[in-house]
């Protein structure tokens, strides 16, 4: 975890506190320790503006600042709106011209330099304060995409993870002071940007301490000049007042050769991989044991060894999976598969009839090392085979004959969605992925599937297409019916008896009684009742979700047909 710059040494530079105030009044100085232990962050300050602060870093061609012409410098200044323009000149002999400007044009050290922070103002339109723009070449060079509600330009890590590279920062001081605005960047990130192209980071910096309302003006008073190699800047103070004015130049702490070295061990490691121990069913010699899953103790069908086939199956408590269904936005499920964002991919998985998730010790083992122990904390001895499913489409190669209620409904709802009846509300993408089976036995978990499986389902008949649709047919609803009362009485002007609808409809409206009773405000008495007759009637949560689906899945195809939308199956 990268080391945060020091937030409170800056607040602490930005404004007073009721016990220091004349000390810090005079002490504009002391703000420059600040820069210095900065330079040695992970998080470096690239820009930062407020009370008695202006810090404002530029990038400035590495040869141009070595050594650092400290007259240029301190002569040159950057504003903060300063940005590309279309220029417009005439004269010098060169007539008319309009040519692009870019920004730090002024001065030999900055030219060819970038600005990596920029506040514009939109005059007359734009409210509060200049909004923070970052440069693009450099948020794009680092890979980095803007989320709003992190304020922050980020990444994902090794393990999936949101990184925030460079974070725009706004702090609220004491209620009688505006605020302070301030920009981060991570250093090794910087460090790498400005190897690569050639820069230095230069940086700008103002202190002035003053007392609104008292101050009456510098005057003559006593100066300072201090002047390092890169660290160079003048200031002076008052009885009440100080200020300091003057730059700072950090060059990378990374080389050329060291990015060039990480890219060798990327493509081709040098360190060896950890890999963790799994108890699996060997297949090729039919026996259980326990075993790394690193390459070298396993073979594949074409090499002739002893060692256990890498589509030897590993065996896991149901439980592993709750991390995965939990946090869709980071993982993402499908029926045979799970994938963390870009860090990682486990081609195969499965839960077979004794309720165990299984996955090949050979896909197991291209996951990183902390994934693997995740897996190997819910490992155990097979209870049972692999799943028909995955044999047929695994070991034989072949599609699977398995009847799959909750897939054959999710396909047909999907044809629904792309081109939708008006009696159809087409249901996101995110309703989709969520409706899955229960993969444990767990209450809860049966009742966020049972809602999840509600909300495809149900939830996309519109009920004031089905209205009209009613009564062209003839008939006529009650003002207070929902969409499966509705559709009941489609299904008997549409020829079919009460009787008929009503067991047509008894699957649905099971379902979305069944969400009501488990989410809804109902007793614990209820909730309890519906969980021992679905033990008792099934066996187990899975099982019962599963006949469910089956039925809902029979009595859509009657729905949809009798609305015409045509047989939807395969």
């Amino acid at each position: 975890m990268a080391r945060r710059f020091n937030i409170e040494a800056l607040k602490a530079i930005s404004q007073a506190s009721a016990t220091d105030e004349a000390e810090w009044l005079i002490g504009a100085e002391g703000s420059v320790a600040f820069l210095k232990e900065n330079a040695q962050s992970d998080e470096l300050v690239i820009y930062a503006s407020g009370p008695a602060t202006l810090i404002h870093a530029v990038l400035a061609p590495l040869k141009q600042v070595t050594p650092a012409d400290q007259n240029d410098l301190m002569h040159a200044f950057v504003q903060t709106d300063e940005s590309w323009t279309i220029q417009k000149s005439y004269g010098g002999g060169e007539g008319h011209r309009v040519y692009i400007e870019a920004p730090l044009r002024l001065g030999k050290s900055l030219s060819g330099g970038e600005k990596l922070v920029f506040r514009r103002s939109f005059h007359g339109v734009q409210k509060g304060e200049s909004p923070v723009e970052l440069s693009q070449k450099l948020v794009h060079a680092l890979g980095l995409h803007f989320v709003a509600e992190r304020n922050a330009y980020c990444r994902l890590d090794e393990r999936g993870d949101i990184q925030d590279a460079i974070r725009v920062i706004r702090i609220e001081l004491s209620p009688a002071q505006e605020s302070l605005t301030v920009v981060t960047i991570l250093a090794k990130d910087l460090s790498t940007y400005m190897t690569l192209a050639d820069m230095a980071l230069v940086y700008f910096f103002d202190f002035t301490r003053f007392k609104s309302g008292t101050f009456g003006g510098w005057g003559d008073h006593p100066r300072i000049d201090r002047k390092a190699p890169d660290l160079f800047y003048h200031g002076g103070s008052i009885e009440d007042a100080s200020y300091v004015n003057g730059r700072m130049i950090v060059r990378s702490a990374i080389p050329l050769r060291q990015l060039i070295d990480e890219w060798k061990e990327e493509s081709h490691p040098t360190a060896k991989k950890e890999y963790a121990r799994f108890k699996i069913f060997d297949r090729k010699n039919k026996v259980k044991v326990e075993t790394s899953c690193a390459p070298e103790f396993l073979s594949n069908y074409f090499q002739d060894s002893s060692l256990p086939w890498e589509i030897s199956p590993a065996f896991f408590r149901a439980d592993v999976l709750h991390r995965f269904k939990a946090d869709p936005d980071k993982y993402s499920m499908d029926d045979r598969s799970i994938s963390c964002r870009d860090a990682w991919y486990l081609k195969s998985y499965d839960i077979n009839e004794a309720g165990q998730v299984h996955a090949y010790i050979g896909d197991l083992a291209r996951l990183p090392i902390e994934e693997q122990r995740y897996w190997q904390s819910f490992n155990e001895w097979p209870k049972g085979t692999i799943s028909k499913r995955a044999y047929e489409n695994d070991i034989l190669g072949e599609f699977s004959s398995e009847y799959d209620p909750l897939h054959l409904l999710k396909y047909k709802i999907g044809k629904l969605n792309a081109a939708p009846p008006e009696w159809w509300q087409p249901r996101s993408e995110a309703h989709m992925d969520a409706a899955r089976y229960p993969a444990t036995d767990s209450t809860l978990e049966w009742a966020n599937e049972i809602m999840a499986f509600d909300q495809i389902l149900v939830e996309g008949f519109q009920l004031k297409p089905l209205r009209k649709l009613l009564e062209a047919k003839g008939g006529k609803g009650e003002p207070g019916w929902a969409s499966l009362r509705v559709l009941a009485e489609i299904l008997v002007a549409s020829g079919l008896t009460v009787e008929a609808a009503k067991a047509h409809l008894k699957p649905l409206s099971r379902l979305h009684a069944l969400r009501s009773t488990l989410k809804a405000h109902s007793s614990v008495d209820e909730k309890e009742k519906e969980e021992r007759q679905a033990r008792a009637t099934h066996g187990t949560l899975r099982a019962h979700f599963k006949n469910l689906a089956g039925e809902c899945d029979k009595s859509f195809d009657t729905i949809v047909l009798t609305l015409g939308a045509g047989d939807l199956n395969p």
